[in-house]
């Protein structure tokens, strides 16, 4: 049985106008890594994130990219793959629709409509 720890990994991808699409969208990717430790897991996600890119026409790997070391010895129902805290004075409603709530993401497959 392998022992290595688990990650998850955000990266952040550019999907360029064309291929059907008239504007330009941000992927935010969360992937599971197994790794034998942080480093390792950054390097694995950087050629994941690659990867990914070449295998879809018009996206590009934005070079950013977050891990988060997965504290949880087994992976299942409930597990936390990722976590990012960020330091704000914004209030709660300022923040998501900053941050999460623009009116442009697209989730589940249906692009959001532009207010």
């Amino acid at each position: 049985m392998n022992d290595e720890p688990w990650y998850g990994a955000k990266c952040i991808f550019l999907h360029a106008k064309g291929a059907g699409r008239s504007k330009q969208f941000y992927e935010e990717r969360v992937v599971l890594i197994k790794a034998e430790n942080f480093d390792k897991a950054v390097s694995r996600a950087e050629v994941m994130a690659e990867e990914y890119a070449k295998g879809l026409d018009g996206c590009a790997y934005a070079g950013f990219m977050n891990v988060f070391h997965i504290f949880d010895e087994q992976i299942g129902d409930g597990t936390e793959v990722y976590s990012l805290m960020r330091k704000s004075d914004l209030s709660k409603d300022e923040y998501l629709d900053k941050f999460y709530d623009t009116g442009a993401e697209r989730s589940g497959g249906a692009e959001a409509s532009s207010s």
